[in-house]
Formats: structure tokens, C-alpha cells, sequence
């Protein structure tokens, strides 16, 4: 049998190694059991399971990440921790994300996505936390000085711990018998010109006594920007050419020096359609003042007078965090304790994107044409072919005089529970009753936008008073009062620029305001039932009462569509869940034949709705030792998701996804039938519109999860172990969107989803055939097909330097199959899917660690592997002769009747490989701790369908190399 010796042994290496690169602890087994009863030794509750129990390792794969594990990584975000692990992928958000994101770091457990991921605290749910109405929680609200472990359940716990459960769990185990005071400071940042750097200071104190105890922990933590246009892969918005492979740089159609489209021009002796003042130097031009005909106008070059807007945008968004957290408990009488615990976290960052591209028809589909008579189209405008003024209706330009769009980020979070636990009535039995109040409140203000209505006005009709000598609005017997005309004519950085009260009459500022909330009621007992003879039935049963409310009130001008910023109606909902849970554990066998152990775990969950009705989830597990050496075990469960109150009542949104119309290049005949010329036509840029938004018509998610492991432990080689997991996860009545790309290839290839399409019509000029809105709304559509093996070996021994642990955990993705509307199945296992998918799935993630370890000093060392996954880059048409680069594969796609209609471009992303150091040295009651990050620099590799920076920042390491110290002294 498994004798105390191992399991001391086993639980000591466990602390001490945990994740030991910080992620690669994997929790399959925190220490082998007895088969034996083990007196003396206290009951824990294990994540998965609500039964108190005093083995450390259950049916279910669980990987843990201790407090020393956290501090030896020198992170100070647990999101970002998390985002690290081998069992991540997907599309999960973090600070690198400046297009899209807002600061919050999420975590997606097998890909699914952070909504698929149950995140709790001391086994408690939390409140979502973000801008309003969200479905998941920011691990950055979480101070890493009160954290005693992670616990990361890689498996679906709907049966244990009710919805949302279907990716797996985080629970975060929070210190509670601390005494004494400790304080650390930190500092890291990059080697490239110190940039996004990160300064943390955290301070905890705690007292007991026999009766109760109490906990106090402050921080503090800021970090600072990084520039796209600081670092040579991100410097331009990079396109693949497919006969050469080479790296184009591109840009916007809506430069500084304007474009106007429509205007029959005729300039030295060419007769051209698109005008501008011309770029001297291309895209990425040195100085924005050089052009190549600063009095006039020559014929747009696509490549020539494109603007260069990567450098003006963050790579690392700036953000500050401050926050308390504090813990009580008091013993009421012998067999009653009071418990609380009280937290408040503030986050504020800032995003800032590139300036506003205002190009009102292309970009915004809003109708805002410059008037022919209009004073400063008059006198700076083109001429068409008869040197007339004309009027410009797709005019587009950079308004670089705004610095940029600017998001300013302000989210305050609170939650509190109180409680009592014990001995129920001298029972044998205990209990818990609790209530959770959670609340989160943010505040966004939007900078460097326009106000369509007031554009409209200062690109009419306007003249110059000669009176006053101002230009006026209007007309001389109608002049509009408190209009100042708009002048895009001129040149950025000259007399002739967008001057600050054209700006302020045209700007527009927008202020959001966006709410989470949820209350919890809970009671529960658990104790043992009856005695069976390999040993007791544990059991625990008990009730919850959960309301959910979310809500986010945009701007009213935001609301009513007249503004640059994305267009959205107001969220406003809330729901209600009661539930029943029951859950045993059965002691089969115990040192039988064949059987040191056999236990089989049982769980069930009855929930109700008042939103989409009933549903009842259970969990089935079964853990086998058959020697003292092997452990098999394995769980079959169902898992549910209820729509959160964003997915049933968010408001319609605007968004701008980057995607490729096919109808475009040699329209089908059910593009035609759309409204595309036959011809094709000359697409708006990367970026088309679409509406998204909430739908009550929802029902829940469903998942059916299988688990089947092994942990082995051979006696005859000390603190060696291996665990190896198998795991398949099949959700159905998947809540998502169509895809914007999906709906545009559907229209193309089989004229299904065309009605969700709307197009500019021949009378839109240069626009026609273009789509000015999709429609991709929240609908229960298709479902996901994941499948995989995590492995983890660790072992540790005693040298005359000290103790040499080792440990490697990595991930397989087998399959990622997503289902969609239509039926069709997208394969996403070794694939990066950022349009119509969920992300970035390399096949392999491995972390692996060596580390040193003695009473003076610790050293580290730890490689992350990223394995390589193939893009689609582009489509070509079957009667297109394209001859590809040699790294490039031409995939066929066929249509409904089996023919190759046309071939999808491929090319692989490479993998990436981080190498980190870190040493800390202990003296006394103080410790200095020395690290380097990605010590070789290693660049993200380049993705073609990258939004972001020309790669994924959601998944690979894109800081740079980077050192951090950190002080910590304890008394």
C-alpha cells in the first residue's frame, strides 16, 4: 500500500515543486493515499469534489500551483501565470491586447474560452468583472500575495459546482492561518530601453488566537506601455505576397494626406478616379510633412500613399492595480464558527489605438458628403476634368491631430462573504451556510472619436465672411450657429491642418457605464452515512440560491449610432438559478486482490432557471489502484452552461472584424443575386462591418466529459512519478455567433446566409457590391469537439549542492472539431483560427523546469515550447492562376456538388521557444530574488492573420527579454 512515509514525501515534494515552472505541476496527484485509514491526519476539501476528505488526490486530473511556485515565476498576475499552462489555448485576453482588449487577463482552459472556465475562491463562486455584462471573471482582481495554492480542475464540475464549469475549474485557495507581517517589492521590465515596465508592492499582516484569526493584505502594482512601433515585427501591418513569400508592408486607405474617391480627375495628362496629395516615402513615411505634391493632388498609389498605423498604437496597455483583501474567522462556541472575507480591488488602463481613420462612408456607413460647396473643398479641393468643385461622398483621412483613440479604463470590484461552519447539533455531520455579495462597477471614457451629426454639418455648405474673416457653416442667409467648418484639404503639420476648434466642434467623447452583480445564498452538510467495509460513505448535500445581474449603458450618442465609436443599444438583465446537490464517495475495495483501492465517486445537480427552464447534470468517477505503484482513474459527467445575462439581453453592437469577402474577385451567381456587380468589386479594406447582440431566445449549453488516467509512482525509484490523462469534452447547443466569414462564404459558395448580408447599391459608387452590415447576432448553433492527453513527470533528488527537482508537463490537442451553423466542420487541433474560430491551437504546449533548491538559495531554470500551427491566408479562385511560394500549400475547397471551387492558401506559424532564469537568495528573514525572461529575445513568430502586432499576442510571448528583482522580507 501507499505508506505515510510516501505520502509525506509526496506532499513535501508537491509544495516545494508544485508548478515548478510556475504551470508545470500537474495536479493528477498531490500525494498516492493510504489504502489504510489515517488517523490523526485532518479532512480537505480537493477541487472537484465538496466532500472533505483526508486523501489528497481524487478521481478527477488536477494541477497545482503553490504560493512559492507564484513568487518563484516573479509574476505578479495570476492571469498571466494561468495563460501559461500547457492546458490554455484558445483566444483568452490579457494586457496585449490593445485592439479589443481592456486590461483583463482571462484565462480558456482547453480552448473553449474564458466563459467555458469556472473561476472560484476557496471553492466560492465570483462575479463576473469587466465593462459590463460579462461572463467571466479578470484574474487580475486576484492579489498573488494571499494565495496560498491554485488549484486548476481540467475537467467539466457542473455536477459539483453548477454552471459554466465545462472547460474546468480555478480555484484559488487564499492563506488563512497567517501570522506575523510580510512585505515584497518587485520591479521588471524589458531590456529593450527598459519599456512596459512593472512595479508591485504587496504587504500582508495577520494575527490569531485560540478562538479566531484575522488577515490583511494590501498591493499595490503598475505597469507601462510598449509601443508597437517599437519593435521591428510589429513596426508595419505586415501582408504575405504568395509568389514570394515576402513581407509587404501595408497601411490604410485613409491616410493624413487624404483620399477622395469619385473624383474624375485629370492630373498631368492621367486620368484617375482616386486622388491625394501622395506620401513621399510609402507606408511607414519618416515625416508626414513630405509629399509629393504638397500644393496639389496626384493619382492614388494603393502602395505608395498607404498610412503606416502600427507605430501609433500600444503593444502593452498600460494599467494599474490597487486592492485590500482581508479574512476572519472566530469561533462561536466549540462546534459554531464565524467566517469572512472581504475584498475590494481597483483596476484602471488605458488602450490607444492608431488615429481615428475618418473615412464617414467606407468606415462608419454614414452618409456625410463634402459639399461642392463647401469654402475649404472650394479653395484646397480637387478639380474633375472641367476644373470644377465637386462633391466627394467616399472622402477619407487621418486625423493625426487627435493623437490617437484613447480608452480609459476605470472598474471597481467588491465582494464579501460571511458564513458559519461547524459540527451540526453533535451529529458527526458538519455544515455550512454562506452568503456571497459580489459587485463590479466600471467606468470607460472614450477619447479621439467624432460625432457624425456635427461632421455632417462641417462638411456642408460653408463661406467666408468677409466681415469677420472666419469661415462660417451654412450659407450667408443661413448660417448655422456654433458650426466650424472642417478642413481635410490641408497638410498634417502646417498652417493648413486640422485645427483645434475644427476638432472640438467635431470630437467626440463618449462615457460608459457598466455593471456586474451577484448574490449567493448556500447551506450544505456533509458527513458520513454508513459504514461499508472497505471503509466509510462520505457525503454532502445541500442548496443554492444565485441571482445574476449585468448591465452596460453606452454613451446615448454611442447608442444611437451617430459617432465613429462602435454603435450599441444598452444591456440590461438579470436571472435567477435554485439548486439541489448531492454528491458520495463509495469505498469499493480496500486491500483486496487486485485491489489495493476502488472507490467510485458519485455527484448530481438539479438546477431551475427562471430564464430557460430545468436541466440535471451528474459525474460519475472511479479511482483503482490495483498495485501499490499504479493508480487508474477516470470520470464521466455532464456539464451545462446557462446564457449569461449578456448573451440573452446585450444590446446590438457594431464591430469591425477582419475579413475577406469572396464575392469580391469573380463573383458566384448567388453573389450576383445579392447585390455584388458582376464584375466584383474593389473591397472597403480588411475590416467590414457587422452587428452582434444578445438573443432571450437562448437555451443552455450542454457537454458530455470524459476523463481516464494513470499516476504512477514506482517504489523502487524514489520521488519519481508519472501521470498521464486522457480527455474528450463534446459540447452541443453551442451559444456563439455564426462568424462574420462564415456568413460571407456561405453566401458565395450556396447563397445560404445572404439575407444576413446588406450591400451598397450601385448608386454608393465605388463602394457597390461592398457590405456595409452582417448580421452575426448570438444563436444556439453547432458545437465543439475537443480531445487531447496531458502528461507530467517530476522527479526529485538530493545532491551535495542541494535538492535537484525536475519536472516537464505538456498538452496534446488530438482534436478541437467546431460544428458549425451549417453543419460543417472546421478542424482547429494545430491550427491558428482568429476568423470564424476560437483561436490558436498548437498540437503541442510544454513547459518544462530544472531547478536547484537549499536552505540559502534557490536557482531555476524553465524552456516553454509553442508548437507550429497552420493559417489559411488567403482563398483563391479555381480559375486563378497563382503560382504559390514554396512554404505555401494550396488546400482545395469544394463546393455542394464536390467540385474544387477554389483553394485555400496555408502556411504554418512557427513554434516558439522561451527560456527563463531566475535566482533567489535567503538570509534570515529577507530574500532577494534575480530573473531574466525570454533570455535569448525571442521575437513571437509572424502571423499572417495576426490583428494584433502581426501575430497572436494571446498566446505567444511578445514583451521581449525581460529581468525582474524582487525584496521580500517576513517578520
Amino acid at each position: 500500500m501507499f505508506t505515510n512515509n510516501k505520502i509525506a514525501r509526496a506532499v513535501k515534494f508537491a509544495c516545494a515543486v508544485g508548478a515548478a515552472s510556475a504551470f508545470s505541476f500537474s495536479g493528477s496527484a498531490l500525494a498516492q493515499e493510504s489504502g489504510a485509514k489515517r488517523e490523526g491526519l485532518e479532512k480537505i476539501q480537493v477541487t472537484g469534489s465538496r466532500i472533505k476528505r483526508q486523501e489528497l488526490v481524487s478521481a478527477n486530473p488536477v494541477q497545482v500551483i503553490t504560493a512559492e511556485d507564484i513568487r518563484q515565476t516573479g509574476i505578479d498576475n495570476i492571469g498571466d501565470l494561468l495563460q501559461e499552462i500547457p492546458a490554455v489555448a484558445g483566444a483568452a485576453t490579457n494586457t496585449a491586447i490593445n485592439n479589443g482588449g481592456s486590461g483583463a487577463v482571462r484565462i480558456s482552459l482547453r480552448g473553449l474560452g474564458s466563459q467555458y472556465t469556472l473561476v472560484l475562491i476557496n471553492g466560492r463562486r465570483v462575479v463576473g468583472s469587466g465593462n459590463g455584462a460579462n461572463n467571466s471573471v479578470d484574474l487580475g482582481n486576484i492579489p498573488t500575495a494571499v494565495i496560498k495554492r491554485v488549484e486548476v480542475l481540467k475537467d467539466g464540475a457542473s455536477a459539483v459546482y453548477g454552471s459554466d464549469a465545462i472547460g474546468g475549474v480555478v480555484n484559488i485557495i487564499t492563506r488563512d492561518d497567517f501570522e506575523g507581517a510580510e512585505f515584497n517589492i518587485s520591479s521588471d521590465q524589458s531590456t529593450h530601453s527598459g519599456d512596459g515596465a512593472t512595479r508591485t508592492i504587496d504587504f500582508t499582516v495577520g494575527t490569531s488566537s485560540d478562538k479566531g484569526s484575522v488577515m490583511l493584505s494590501g498591493f499595490y502594482a503598475r505597469q507601462e506601455e510598449q509601443w508597437s512601433g517599437d519593435r521591428d515585427w510589429s513596426r508595419f501591418d505586415l501582408g504575405m505576397d504568395l509568389e514570394t513569400g515576402e513581407l509587404i508592408p501595408g497601411g490604410s486607405s485613409a491616410p493624413p494626406w487624404t483620399t477622395l474617391n469619385d473624383v474624375p480627375s485629370l492630373i498631368d495628362g492621367e486620368e484617375c478616379s482616386s486622388v491625394t496629395h501622395g506620401a513621399a516615402n510609402g507606408p511607414g513615411q519618416s515625416d508626414p510633412t513630405q509629399f509629393l505634391n504638397p500644393t496639389g493632388y496626384v493619382c492614388r498609389d494603393g502602395g505608395r500613399d498607404a498610412y503606416n498605423f502600427a507605430p501609433a498604437n500600444y503593444h502593452l496597455t498600460p494599467n494599474e492595480r490597487y486592492g485590500i483583501f482581508a479574512t476572519a474567522n472566530y469561533e462561536v462556541s466549540d462546534s459554531v464558527r464565524f467566517f469572512a472575507e472581504l475584498s475590494y480591488t481597483n483596476r484602471s488602463a488605458t488602450t490607444l489605438l492608431a488615429p481615428i481613420p475618418l473615412a464617414p462612408l467606407a468606415f462608419f456607413t454614414q452618409s456625410a458628403p463634402y459639399s461642392a460647396n463647401n469654402y475649404w473643398n472650394q479653395t484646397l479641393g480637387p478639380r474633375d476634368v472641367d476644373g470644377n468643385t465637386v462633391e466627394i461622398a467616399d472622402w477619407r483621412r487621418r486625423v493625426v491631430e487627435t493623437g490617437g483613440r484613447n480608452t480609459i479604463f476605470d472598474l471597481n470590484n467588491a465582494r464579501a462573504v460571511l458564513g458559519f461552519d461547524g459540527e451540526l447539533f453533535n451529529t458527526g455531520w458538519d455544515f455550512e451556510v454562506s452568503y456571497i455579495y459580489g459587485r463590479n462597477q466600471a467606468s470607460l471614457q472614450r477619447q479621439g472619436g467624432v460625432n457624425f451629426d456635427k461632421v455632417r454639418q462641417a462638411v456642408g455648405p460653408s463661406f467666408l465672411d468677409e466681415t469677420t474673416g472666419e469661415v462660417l457653416c451654412g450659407t450667408p442667409g443661413n448660417v448655422i450657429a456654433g458650426c466650424t467648418s472642417l478642413n481635410i484639404f490641408g497638410i498634417p503639420g502646417t498652417d493648413t491642418q486640422i485645427t483645434e476648434e475644427m476638432l472640438s466642434f467635431i470630437s467626440f467623447e463618449a462615457h460608459d457605464i457598466g455593471v456586474n452583480q451577484q448574490q449567493l445564498v448556500t447551506a450544505s452538510i456533509f458527513g458520513t452515512a454508513f459504514e461499508m467495509p472497505a471503509g466509510p460513505v462520505d457525503v454532502a448535500i445541500g442548496i443554492e440560491h444565485r441571482e445574476e445581474y449585468g448591465a452596460d449603458f453606452p454613451d446615448a450618442l454611442i447608442a444611437l449610432g451617430v459617432t465613429s465609436g462602435s454603435s450599441r443599444t444598452a444591456t440590461e438583465g438579470k436571472y435567477s438559478v435554485d439548486e439541489v446537490f448531492i454528491e458520495t464517495i463509495l469505498p469499493l475495495l480496500s486491500e483486496a486482490p487486485g485491489a489495493k483501492t476502488l472507490d467510485l465517486e458519485l455527484a448530481l445537480r438539479y438546477s431551475d432557471y427562471d430564464t430557460f427552464g430545468d436541466t440535471s447534470n451528474y459525474k460519475l468517477g472511479l479511482k483503482w489502484s490495483p498495485i501499490e505503484d499504479l493508480m487508474i482513474r477516470g470520470t464521466l459527467s455532464t456539464a451545462f452552461r446557462a446564457p449569461s445575462t449578456s448573451d440573452l439581453f446585450a444590446g446590438n453592437s457594431d464591430n469591425s472584424p477582419e475579413v475577406a469577402d469572396p464575392c469580391a474577385t469573380n463573383p458566384t451567381q448567388f453573389c450576383i443575386a445579392d447585390g455584388v456587380p458582376p464584375t466584383g468589386f474593389e473591397p472597403i479594406g480588411d475590416q467590414l462591418s457587422s452587428t452582434r447582440g444578445g438573443n432571450v431566445n437562448l437555451t443552455a449549453e450542454e457537454a458530455d466529459s470524459f476523463t481516464l488516467g494513470i499516476v504512477f509512482s514506482p517504489t523502487a525509484i524514489e520521488n519519481l512519478e508519472f501521470t498521464l490523462d486522457y480527455w474528450d469534452i463534446e459540447l452541443t447547443n453551442a451559444i456563439s455567433t455564426i462568424g462574420e466569414q462564415v456568413i460571407l462564404n456561405n453566401c458565395a459558395r450556396s447563397g445560404i446566409d445572404c439575407d444576413k448580408i446588406t450591400r451598397f447599391g450601385a448608386d454608393a459608387g465605388s463602394l457597390f457590391g461592398n457590405s456595409s452590415d452582417i448580421d452575426d447576432r448570438n444563436t444556439n448553433v453547432g458545437g465543439i469537439d475537443s480531445s487531447g492527453f496531458d502528461f507530467n513527470a517530476r522527479y526529485t533528488m538530493d545532491t551535495e549542492f542541494g535538492e535537484f527537482r525536475t519536472n516537464i508537463d505538456a498538452t496534446y490537442y488530438d482534436t478541437y472539431d467546431k460544428t458549425l451553423a451549417t453543419g460543417e466542420v472546421v478542424p482547429h487541433a494545430g491550427r491558428f483560427i482568429r476568423n470564424g474560430g476560437d483561436g490558436n491551437f498548437p498540437e503541442w504546449k510544454t513547459n518544462l523546469t530544472l531547478g536547484l533548491y537549499n536552505d540559502d538559495w534557490t536557482a531555476s531554470y524553465t524552456l516553454r515550447y509553442i508548437g507550429s500551427v497552420a493559417e489559411i491566408i488567403d482563398n483563391v479562385d479555381v480559375r486563378e492562376e497563382v503560382t504559390l511560394f514554396s512554404s505555401l500549400r494550396a488546400v482545395p475547397v469544394l463546393d455542394d456538388n464536390g467540385a474544387i471551387a477554389s483553394y485555400d492558401v496555408e502556411r504554418d506559424i512557427d513554434s516558439q521557444v522561451i527560456h527563463d532564469i531566475r535566482f533567489t537568495y535567503f538570509y534570515e528573514n529577507y530574500s532577494v530574488a534575480l530573473g531574466m525572461d525570454n533570455i535569448f529575445d525571442e521575437d513571437p513568430p509572424y502571423a499572417d492573420t495576426g490583428f494584433n502586432d502581426n501575430t497572436d499576442p494571446r498566446t505567444y510571448n511578445t514583451v521581449g527579454r525581460h529581468w525582474s528583482v524582487t525584496l521580500s522580507a517576513s517578520f
